[in-house]
């Protein structure tokens, strides 16, 4: 059978082609900083000009366990590739031995039976004896003892006439990229929830500040009730009332504390400070504007993310691998060069030398079933890595869109809302006053400031939210590393 027709099964079609198309600009209609190039995405916290979160990130991208496990990935992979490739290296041994050999005879009268001991002590100490004896016969070994040390190299190492080599380079390269790209996700995300637990450990501060700000209100209410109703003016029911607010606003404080301690010491172990004492992240009541993010277009994400990237050169990695399957099916030569030596010293010496030339060839002919149905799997897997980098573009590209309407919206609620507390606050004042003068009555004092309070409280979640989210799209856009320049599709 001629080697054309053992390789007749061997396709030569390679991995389809990813199908990708992406839109020229995102439809959302958030403004951007057209003057920050997309680079300002690689360190995407400095944007917001708070240096206790770009402490808190650049802490954690070094100290987290998370972006240290993802590095000792790093190494992992590499060590992989230097022993997958090892492998097409010269391969071979150096063997050596050494041993001792004892020789007794004695000699008995004619006709009578001589014989021979032998005993031989190997490199371990061992010694192993046998006796031989024969009837009218002369012993022709002389005694004494040998001493015999030996030593060979033998190598082997295949002649690389199809591209095996190579094949398997390009696969263990592609993997080790994969790794780093993904080395690089888990710290972008790592940035990303480091961000939104400050802001929402921020956020729990201001609505506590509110509801202190509540608890001292309903207490000077309380307190002036009490006074009225000890002078007659107000009904008792009244103060009664008040004492149920103050209750109230009481057990809201000591629910907000604790949320606020809880969320402070979980931002604490995110960045790899788990077991310090809570007093070394204080954390302001401020909720501050997000940034504008630079300008960017859709085709960036294929740049930019690191997701992205991973995919692209698991299709790589499946490419190379499908070839290395496919060039099983050729035949392998080795070249097999080697050398002995042999030194004898004792009752005579002697030394041996032997070098040796070699060649072999191996040709897969019962193995070719199960070699062609390996290819047929690989081609399988490497389709799959073709579907899921178009998955990973489009959901790239939805996170980038909703990223920047969501983020739009949230600046029109925070807008409507900032509207909204800023009314409420200026009738609860106005009712205040009433309440203080005896024109207004207590009911509607109460209803003015739960208006006021109410309006506040979702206007710090919308500003909170809107931050989260800021931070959310500079991770969707492909922020919190520096990419490298991108290859040709394999």
């Amino acid at each position: 059978m001629t080697l054309a027709g053992l390789l007749a099964g061997c396709s030569t079609a390679r991995l389809s082609a990813p199908s990708v198309t992406l839109p020229t600009a995102y439809e959302a209609g958030l403004a951007s900083n057209a003057a920050l190039p997309p680079q300002a995405l690689d360190r995407w916290w400095l944007l917001y000009n708070d240096p206790q979160l770009t402490d808190l990130i650049e802490h954690a991208l070094v100290a987290s366990p998370d972006a240290r496990t993802a590095i000792q990935r790093i190494g992992e992979a590499r060590a992989t590739r230097a022993q997958t490739l090892a492998g097409y290296l010269p391969q071979g041994n150096l063997e050596g031995s050494a041993q001792t050999q004892h020789t007794a005879e004695s000699f008995g009268g004619l006709g009578i039976a001589t014989g021979s001991t032998t005993g031989t002590t190997g490199a371990t100490g061992t010694d192993t004896g046998a006796t031989t004896s024969s009837l009218g016969s002369a012993f022709l070994t002389p005694a004494g003892s040998l001493q015999t040390y030996a030593a060979q190299f033998n190598v082997s190492y295949e002649v690389d006439l199809f591209g095996r080599h190579a094949a398997a380079r390009r696969a263990a390269d592609a993997d080790v990229a994969a790794q780093r790209f993904d080395y690089e996700a888990t710290r972008s995300s790592l940035a990303t929830n480091v961000a939104s637990n400050l802001f929402q450990a921020r956020g729990y501060a201001v609505q506590l500040a509110d509801a202190q700000e509540t608890l001292r209100i309903a207490q000077r209410l309380s307190k002036a009730s009490e006074i009225s109703a000890a002078h007659g003016l107000t009904a008792t029911s009244d103060s009664a009332r008040l004492e149920t607010d103050v209750a109230t606003a009481q057990a809201e404080v000591s629910r907000l504390e604790a949320v606020g301690r809880a969320s402070r010491r979980t931002l604490l172990a995110l960045v790899g400070r788990g077991t310090e004492p809570l007093d070394h992240l204080p954390v302001a009541a401020v909720a501050a504007s997000p940034p504008d993010p630079p300008s960017v277009t859709p085709g960036d994400i294929l740049r930019r993310r690191p997701d992205v990237r991973e995919a692209e050169v698991r299709i790589r990695s499946a490419s190379a691998t499908l070839a290395l399957d496919r060039l099983a099916l050729f035949p392998t030569f080795n070249l097999v060069p080697g050398l002995q030596e042999a030194k004898t010293t004792g009752t005579y010496d002697s030394l041996t030398s032997i070098w040796t030339v070699g060649a072999n060839a191996t040709m897969p002919i019962l193995d070719r079933p199960r070699l062609l149905a390996a290819i047929r799997g690989q081609k399988a897997r490497g389709e799959e890595a073709v579907i899921a980098y178009e998955q990973t573009v489009q959901n790239a590209y939805r996170d980038a869109e909703n990223g920047l309407s969501t983020l739009a919206n949230d600046r029109v609620r925070i807008a409507r809302l900032q509207t909204g507390v800023d009314r409420a606050r200026f009738a609860f004042d106005a009712k205040s006053k009433g309440y203080d003068l005896g024109l207004v009555d207590l009911t509607t004092l109460i209803e003015a400031e739960r208006t006021w309070r109410q309006t506040k409280s979702v206007l710090t979640t919308a500003q909170i939210d809107a931050l989260v989210d800021s931070a959310t799209l500079f991770q969707a856009l492909g922020g919190a590393w520096s990419p490298p320049p991108t290859k040709a599709p394999a």
